[in-house]
């Protein structure tokens, strides 16, 4: 696998459709990390059918280094310092000419030198922090001004919250980006599925060693829907179709810590909606677990880092406090102490894996460091992450379309 660590974030429409994503990479200005990332397939890994928001520098404008990409598949992020000379003019006409996509990023208040490309660009970047709504506004004038229908699409990045995200759309942004996405507004708890609440109290119980496989067995058959769904997932994913006919068969194949990691995932798979960032959520709540599990050692449990990095978004999964989301789940003390206050022996997992979806890659690296991890698998933790949570997430929604009705009692 590469040694570059990069890192994927959605870019949602106003209606909370997905977009895209951009894809940032450690090192930004080095002319082979994109390279590298096509040619060893984890480029369309990673952007997952979709278009992916890129960066680029002159000298791989210039080098052609993007046009081994399939149009569409692409769009290419123009610097704000980038200057019209004929080898730029000649490199822009070269994407456009084989149906690249282009875009001019990182716009502020102060005109850049890159806006003489306007014409030519299909999105602009803006900061929504750049000021109050009047500044954002005239940012966009400026940026839109003589170009009519044929204008570029706003995105509006860094929408950290509500007011941000408000402004923008009120100002017809069709792109937003930002830490918003993982803090929706609260729910009442009472709207979180009934099945969903037994399947994290069966969560506490597989934890616990005192409970034999056999009585973890009888509780689980009590819910027909959950065990169907349960051996779907474990055929399908985990056992690549082995014929796991019984939860015990489950257990005694896979061991308990696996098993408790499908059932983590079936609760997070059942709030997963047709609203693209309640899909994203679940998708990063799943990508966080299995991420933090690939951190284990220094005394640190595999599963327990699991459920950590899973159950550091699912507040915003199921929209509701994480306390009461806990008080649902048995979870072990270092596991709440690192959730809840960020203490212990497992907080370093969450600061790690935030600082990492924010593309904060050397503060990252300074962390995996002081857990004794290697910084060179960083990279490949990720991308074994992104493949693990697309194998799941599919036999998990798979197993509930599948899941036969339950009876009226």
């Amino acid at each position: 696998m590469s040694d570059f660590a990069l890192v994927r974030q959605p870019v949602f429409g106003g209606t909370g459709s997905l977009l895209g994503y951009e894809i940032r990479f450690q090192d930004a200005d080095g002319p082979g990390s994109f390279a590298q990332c096509f040619l060893n397939g984890t480029f369309d890994l990673i952007r997952n059918r979709m278009p992916a928001f890129i960066a680029c520098t002159r000298d791989q404008l210039v080098a052609d280094a993007y046009l081994v990409a399939e149009p569409g598949s692409l769009i290419i992020m123009l610097p704000p310092s980038l200057t019209p000379d004929d080898e730029v003019n000649d490199a822009i006409a070269r994407v456009i000419g084989a149906g690249g996509v282009l875009a001019l990023d990182a716009v502020s208040t102060e005109p850049a030198a890159a806006e003489a490309f306007l014409p030519q660009v299909s999105w602009v970047r803006i900061d929504s922090r750049s000021g109050e709504p009047a500044t954002i506004n005239a940012i966009c004038d400026r940026v839109t001004r003589g170009l009519g229908k044929a204008g570029p699409r706003l995105v509006a990045s860094h929408v950290e919250d509500l007011n941000q995200y408000e402004a923008t759309l009120e100002r017809g942004f069709d792109g937003f980006q930002g830490t918003f996405f993982s803090r929706p507004e609260p729910l009442p708890a009472a709207d979180m599925p009934q099945s969903t609440v037994a399947a994290m109290r069966l969560m506490g119980l597989a934890r616990d060693q005192n409970i034999s496989d056999g009585q973890l067995e009888q509780v689980i058959a009590t819910d027909p829907v959950l065990t169907f769904q349960l051996l779907r997932l474990v055929n399908s994913a985990a056992l690549g179709g082995r014929g796991v006919a019984s939860i015990s068969q489950a257990l005694r194949l896979i061991g308990r810590n696996a098993f408790l990691r499908w059932l983590a995932v079936a609760v997070a798979a059942a709030r997963t909606s047709k609203n693209g960032v309640d899909r994203e959520l679940v998708r990063q709540a799943v990508e966080r677990g299995r991420l933090c599990e690939q951190l284990s050692g220094g005394g640190r449990d595999s599963g327990t880092l699991f459920l950590v990095g899973l159950f550091s978004l699912l507040d915003a999964v199921f929209r509701m406090p994480l306390p009461e989301i806990l008080e649902r789940v048995v979870l072990s003390a270092d596991a709440n102490e690192a959730l809840i206050d960020r203490t212990g022996p497992y907080a370093d997992a969450i600061n790690f894996v935030e600082s990492y979806e924010l593309g904060l890659f050397e503060n990252a690296t300074e962390i995996a460091k002081e857990m004794g991890v290697d910084p060179a698998k960083l990279g490949e933790f990720y991308t074994n992450a992104i493949t693990w949570t697309a194998d799941a997430l599919g036999a998990a929604l798979e197993s509930q379309d599948a899941a036969p009705a339950r009876k009226a009692s």
